[in-house]
């Protein structure tokens, strides 16, 4: 199986299937597991050769100009790895497990 990864270089550019990023990690100023949950996936994406740079950080207080939606976040943090809501302090597997079902998809982009 070939994959290719697709990469995003403006704010305005969206994934093949209408996201602003493929990884969306919601965040507050307030979060007190948010800086744990960002490191956990960094590490996550580094174990698999993709950049930290494929994360889009949004503020819920704030919002993005991307328009990613804050209104079915529940709890912080929030991470959507693709089709996949993870809140909480996730589990460096659950992490490492959403991730490669992400970058498997051809659609995914960095």
């Amino acid at each position: 199986m070939k994959t290719e990864t697709i990469s995003m270089s403006s704010a305005e550019t969206k994934t093949p299937c209408g996201k602003c990023s493929c990884i969306i990690l919601y965040t507050s100023e307030f979060c007190v597991f948010c800086e744990a949950a960002e490191e956990i996936l960094i590490e996550a994406l580094t174990n698999f050769g993709v950049s930290r740079t494929a994360i889009r950080e949004v503020d819920v207080e704030t919002e993005d100009e991307c328009g990613c939606r804050t209104d079915d976040v529940t709890m912080l943090p929030t991470i959507k790895v693709c089709d996949q809501h993870i809140t909480g302090l996730p589990e460096e597997q659950s992490m490492k497990d959403a991730v490669m079902r992400a970058i498997m998809k051809e659609c995914f982009c960095e």
